[in-house]
């Protein structure tokens, strides 16, 4: 075993179960409330499941952080992004600027923005946690090292820890051209899934192209047909990229200091299934902002056992409809820390609706 993967086991023991008693006592403190039980329908599933995260039964709304990593892919320049490659490096100086879409959406929340370069092709910003100039052709060889992908997990829970202040809820994007064709090649290998289950328009190329990345993930699932399936980093190796690798190691930290995580979109998902496979716990620390226009995605979210909280079709991504989610969170824990109790206002309702 090599020092990362001692360090990757290790972070993994630092994951510990959620409370469960407060699960409990959160669901059974809704019931109390001046509304009908159930009558937020899903999102009054998120209280107990966030009060477990925070053993706390009446958490109320929580201090957010937005968490953006980059990285370029050597199968971008094949053309199966409408941007073209240095265009990542681009979006992330734009939020590093604060001019982003996910800046204005941050603003709204409140949230916290933060970001780092991971491994673009032109660098921005400081350097402390890039891992090289974009992956290689997943085509040809696999995206990086064994060794590569150990660090670029820990250098992401560095990030991570280092950026985290008091912050309770995490929000988890990501910047990558090509990285589309990237998850839906991890996806397939993870997953076991044919092409056409895990391809889409991604940032909304034409049928062409669309064609053209079944082609490529059809050429990479079969050059890495012969890894062993219970293999996950190797896999992540193979088929992933730096800001993917990244994310795990962002999801396993926040998840080991009992944040909760709202994961964006199929990038993100990608690797929160590499990281509950690395360390089961982590799952319990989940919510999903929202099912994304790539039909990976939904085989993803039911493999994580996640219901989205959104079904927009959004491809902005850039933790964009993460960000969206971190408001419909907090609204509901408000809503289940401000409503009076029942008894409280001389109102006697039934357990359930109707």
């Amino acid at each position: 075993m090599t020092g990362e993967s001692a360090a990757i086991d290790a972070l993994c023991a630092l994951v510990g179960p959620t409370d469960r008693q407060a699960g409990r006592l959160g669901a059974l403190r809704l019931r109390t409330l001046a509304r009908p039980h159930g009558a937020l329908g899903r999102l009054d599933d998120l209280v107990p499941r966030i009060a477990m995260i925070r053993s706390d039964p009446d958490p109320g709304p929580l201090p957010a952080l937005v968490s953006v990593l980059a990285a370029d892919h050597g199968l971008a320049r094949r053309a199966v992004s409408a941007l073209p490659q240095p265009a990542g490096g681009r979006v992330l100086a734009l939020v590093q600027s604060g001019r982003a879409p996910l800046n204005l959406i941050a603003d709204r929340v409140p949230a916290r923005v933060v970001s780092a370069d991971f491994g673009l092709v032109e660098p921005v910003g400081e350097a402390e946690f890039r891992m090289g100039a974009g992956t290689e052709d997943i085509c040809l060889r696999d995206a990086m090292t064994r060794a590569d992908a150990e660090r670029a997990v820990l250098s992401g829970a560095r990030f991570l820890r280092s950026r985290l202040g008091e912050e309770t809820m995490v929000a988890v994007g990501e910047i990558g051209v090509g990285n589309t064709t990237a998850a839906a090649a991890l996806t397939g290998r993870l997953l076991e899934l044919p092409v056409a289950a895990v391809v889409g328009a991604g940032s909304g190329v034409d049928p062409a192209a669309v064609a053209r990345k079944h082609a490529l993930v059809e050429r990479a699932l079969i050059r890495t047909a012969g890894l062993p399936g219970t293999d996950t980093l190797a896999q992540l190796a193979a088929l992933g990229g730096y800001e993917i690798a990244g994310n795990v190691g962002v999801i396993l930290a926040a998840a080991a200091a009992r944040r909760v995580v709202v994961l964006d979109g199929f990038i993100t998902a990608v690797a929160a299934l590499i990281a509950v496979r690395l360390c089961p716990p982590v799952g319990h620390y989940l919510v999903a902002a929202h099912r994304s226009a790539e039909p990976g995605h939904r085989p993803l979210l039911q493999a994580l056992g996640l219901d989205p909280l959104l079904d927009l079709g959004l491809r902005l991504g850039v933790a964009s409809g993460a960000a969206l989610a971190l408001g419909l969170v907090n609204t509901t824990l408000e809503l289940a820390h401000r409503t009076p109790r029942a008894r409280d206002v001389g109102l006697a309702l039934p357990a359930e609706d109707g």
